[in-house]
């Protein structure tokens, strides 16, 4: 199986041309079973050769020369290579059957009393005999405990497929929900003949979703607003060649962000979905399009994208809605059949179609089930894109594009106006509803991390996300709006604080203070300037903090980082406090920065190790710092990166990665694993400044710590 292949895919085997894949984002499976012998020993040669040229007929379609992102080429995702028993579960893919294929569960009845679990296992018998088949289900707890088993058999023509559907109940069952993502596991096993010949495990979440204009979004019952950000899956030096591992940590960082929901215009990695899972991120699965609309071999093309995406992701309880439409395209000629495709493939409760409202007749289309834009009221609303705002579509310049090394005037300018639009937005969700409209359900931001654009040579950079996955004080804003009492494991919860400022002697000395607590107390050099609550006049769930104070400084130097100083000089320290009721429970340190003199190294492991498989790679900061380790803002020296041990650095000064010109005082390298596992020494330095080294262990692909993927199959 190829889980993506960008974006013409064409196999062989021994030199015979077996297959032709169209299309990036989606999985495809070559079957090999009569291509190969098994009576004499053969080595086979398997042989990929990919296209990644403009091509009017492959979704997306569009030039990238013309697009506002890039699909970067190359076999990108994970390959897999299954030998199975002739009685075995279907391929998804290979089988191509409506609704069909592999396991399918749905949750039709859903409360906090019980639930009601149907899977449907499609068996494939390549056997030229009849097999008794045997299919048993036993539905475990996160705890390991079974809380439901079923079986059921039947006889299985010879060369054929044959469904089983069978009903489990789960009493007090523990419910999935962005704040509480509770997972069960379904072990799944066929026997033929009485001989156990495959099974597999596949992930269950527990929830009801519903969709209404006059409450948006109901999710077991209550209703859940959601603040989300759009996604792509690109990152400097590899493009779309991601591990695992660096999916997971985008979905941790967003998530820590407050974020709880993503959308994006293709479907995202397999390892996104399930991070999505364990995390408590609402899905919406979307198809791969961008402003533009090809002939009738395109539009078949889009069609069983729409049947591939619902197929591969049908499992998820984070999915929530399915983007059948091409973003921002004329969708009229296709609405109709893409509306059918969605349900077809998806017959139960809990599917949604989503789309921008079509506003001419369509025979056979009565609109998306949620409607994004030029919603009229009819429909419930989801808001797909918002916050980015430029000045044309050439120049491309906005209020709300910052990079980082564009200083922090800049940074809080891009927090200030996503603020601002934010606060609308939950005055919309939360107050009342103006006849004629539908309430918010949700607000996805454009987009929660920096990104490479194909008709553009500045990338965007309106994410709270730089590419490399530093925070920009937009990040903490949104931060800030999450719930004090979040316990969503692998993600920060909690309360937090955080001072918008570098304190440095260009800063302002107008301070905003960004915090989920209650008041916020702030210190400058020991003596406290005041402690007070939020500002008034907002709608959102936590408004910022604004304070005023002296200069930084002892007067116009700096000269007391560097311990130089006169006794008894202001050190340049800032102290902000969250407090609820009336007790500390977040503190943020701010000291002023001196002069650079040293390099400090940061593994930003996000709680997952770095896998020593040879493909994993991880990210490590380095920050130019002053005499006691802070990060000096305006540092943009040149760092280079070496590595001892069972590691390497990804790129070379080709492209700029190695040296590496630090941005806003950080340069980010990117270390890759050897096959082997063990320690690894990253060494980094630059003229005039003391180098650094770090030391950490890549671990057996056993150890890794990852959860386990969805539809993990063990092979026979």
């Amino acid at each position: 199986m190829f889980q993506g292949a960008m974006q013409v895919a064409d196999i062989w085997l021994d030199g015979t041309h077996l297959f032709t894949h169209y299309g990036g984002y989606l999985p495809f499976t070559v079957d090999l079973t009569q291509h190969l012998s098994l009576e004499q020993e053969h080595e086979y040669i398997l042989t990929v050769r990919l296209n990644n040229a403009d091509n009017s007929e492959v979704p997306p379609g569009k030039p990238q020369s013309h697009l506002d992102f890039v699909y970067f080429g190359g076999l990108y995702r994970s390959v897999s290579l299954r030998v199975l028993h002739p009685v075995h579960i279907s391929d998804t893919f290979l089988a191509n059957r409506v609704a069909g294929g592999g396991i399918f569960v749905t949750t039709p009845l859903v409360t906090a009393d019980s639930a009601t679990v149907i899977v449907q296992t499609e068996v494939q018998n390549s056997d030229t005999r009849m097999n008794h088949v045997r299919v048993h289900q036993e539905l475990s707890d996160a705890d390991g405990n079974v809380v439901a088993k079923s079986a059921t058999e039947n006889q299985t023509k010879p060369e054929a497929f044959t469904r089983f559907t069978q009903t489990l109940r789960v009493e007090q069952p523990h419910l999935w929900h962005p704040e509480e993502p509770n997972l069960y596991v379904l072990h799944t096993t066929v026997f033929s003949n009485g001989t156990a010949t495959d099974d597999q495990f596949t992930r269950v979440g527990l929830r009801a979703i519903h969709f209404d204009n006059e409450n948006g979004l109901t999710i077991n019952g209550r209703r859940f607003f959601s603040v989300g950000a759009n996604r792509h899956q690109d990152h400097p030096y590899v493009g779309y060649a991601l591990p695992d591992s660096a999916h997971i940590r985008d979905a941790r960082k967003l998530r820590s962000a407050g974020f709880t929901s993503f959308r994006s215009h293709y479907p995202q990695a397999p390892a996104f979905m399930d991070a999505c899972d364990e995390l408590g991120i609402l899905a919406i699965v979307s198809n791969p399009g961008w402003q533009y609309m090809g002939d009738e071999i395109f539009k078949e093309r889009v069609y069983q994208n729409a049947r591939e995406m619902v197929r591969r992701d049908r499992n998820h309880p984070s999915v929530l809605l399915w983007e059948a439409q091409l973003n921002e395209s004329d969708n009229s000629s296709i609405a109709a059949e893409l509306y059918h495709i969605v349900h077809e493939e998806f017959p139960a409760p809990g599917c949604y179609a989503a789309g921008d409202r079509i506003r001419k007749p369509i025979p056979d289309f009565h609109g998306w089930d949620v409607e994004y834009s030029y919603n009229d009221g009819s429909r419930p609303l989801w808001i797909r894109e918002w916050g980015d705002h430029v000045d044309n579509w050439t120049d491309q310049q906005g209020s709300a594009r910052a990079p980082r090394d564009w200083g922090e005037s800049a940074m809080l300018v891009q927090a200030t106006r996503h603020l601002q639009v934010l606060d609308e937005i939950f005055s919309r969700a939360n107050g009342p509803l103006a006849t004629g409209t539908s309430r918010p359900a949700g607000a996805d931001l454009w987009a929660g991390v920096d990104t490479y654009r194909g008709y553009h040579h500045q990338p965007f950079y309106g994410g709270p996300l730089d590419l490399f996955r530093l925070p920009k004080f937009d990040y903490y804003m949104f931060q800030s709006q999450r719930p004090t009492a979040g316990t969503v494991h692998g993600a920060e919860n909690g309360p937090m604080i955080f001072v918008a400022n570098f304190a440095t002697l260009q800063s302002s000395t107008t301070v905003m203070v960004f915090s989920n607590c209650e008041e916020v107390r702030l210190s400058q050099n020991g003596n406290v300037v005041a402690t007070q609550r939020p500002d008034a006049g907002y709608h959102l769930p936590h408004p910022p903090f604004t304070f005023r104070l002296s200069a930084f400084s002892g007067s116009q130097s700096m000269l007391f980082a560097t311990g130089i100083a006169n006794p008894g000089t202001p050190i340049g320290i800032v102290k902000a406090e969250g407090l609820i009721g009336g007790k500390v429970v977040a503190t943020h340190m701010l000291e002023a920065p001196g002069v650079p003199t040293q390099i400090r190294l940061e593994l930003d492991d996000c709680g997952i190790p770095l896998r020593a498989d040879g493909a994993d790679w991880i990210r490590v900061y380095a920050h130019i710092c002053d005499a006691r380790g802070n990060t000096y803002p305006h540092g943009d020296d040149d760092v280079t990166f070496t590595v001892t041990g069972e590691g390497r650095v990804l790129g070379d000064a080709s492209i700029g990665a190695n040296p590496m010109r630090a941005e806003a005082g950080i340069a980010t390298a990117l270390i890759q694993s050897t096959g082997t596992w063990g320690r690894i020494v990253v060494e980094a330095s630059t003229f005039g400044l003391k180098p650094a080294s770090l030391e950490f262990n890549s671990q057996t692909a056993d150890s890794h710590g990852l959860q386990m993927n969805t539809q993990t199959r063990i092979l026979r």
